[in-house]
């Protein structure tokens, strides 16, 4: 009882804190705390795991996964899906590359090895926070469709950035459609290491394509 009051604490926490980015907008706040929910998501997804959950980490059944070609390409929809938003967003709204750029520019785009270092830490954080505890803990309460949803959408609100209100939707937009892949595949394989799998490979992409775009 102890975990899930807590556990219940921590995801409101993350609610609060997903929305600091709009009240920046807004003008009611100067500095955004989005970050914190990550913080959160991840210092609690440790403090109230239960004996069970400690699979989502293991390697051991990630070949045995893979071998399944349907998950394997579900695991590269959201890859698909960035494809499709940067090849859109070229014809339609190139400024919203631009938007991303900026959003992004704190990688480390000069040296490789740091660069995919810091996508993949990105990549299983977020995981860790936003499927191994918030959607996880939210599907206890409620079904998995909304609970997908209402957790795909605060994770693309923590991504918000101030720009243009067309660049900022689409950008929104995509980022909840990957969040809700993820937290199928997640679902689907219990699994923190294949939805990092899925996510560092859209990521990677995005930056491999702005880089060449840019």
């Amino acid at each position: 009882m102890k975990k899930q009051k807590l556990a219940f604490i921590a995801m409101l926490l993350m609610v609060v804190f997903s929305f600091s980015g709009l009240l920046v907008l807004l003008g009611d706040i100067n500095v955004s705390l989005t970050s914190i929910t990550l913080l959160v998501g991840i210092v609690f997804y440790f403090i109230t795991r239960e004996p069970e959950e400690k699979e989502a980490f293991s390697f051991k059944e990630v070949p045995q996964l893979l071998k399944d070609w349907k998950l394997d390409l579900l695991i590269l929809v959201p890859l698909f899906m960035d494809v499709l938003c940067y090849g859109l967003a070229k014809v339609l709204i190139p400024e919203f590359l631009a938007h991303l750029s900026g959003r992004i520019d704190f990688l480390s785009f000069r040296a490789v090895i740091l660069l995919l270092a810091e996508l993949i830490i990105a990549a299983l954080g977020e995981e860790i926070a936003w499927r191994g505890f918030f959607l996880n803990r939210l599907s206890k309460r409620l079904p998995l469709l909304p609970s997908l949803l209402i957790s795909a959408i605060l994770f693309s609100i923590c991504h918000f950035t101030v720009g243009s209100p067309a660049v900022v939707v689409y950008d929104l937009l995509f980022i909840a459609i990957n969040a809700i892949f993820y937290g199928l595949i997640f679902h689907k394989t219990n699994s923190l290491i294949v939805s990092t799998l899925s996510h560092f490979l859209a990521n990677l992409f995005g930056v491999i394509a702005l880089s060449l775009i840019l």
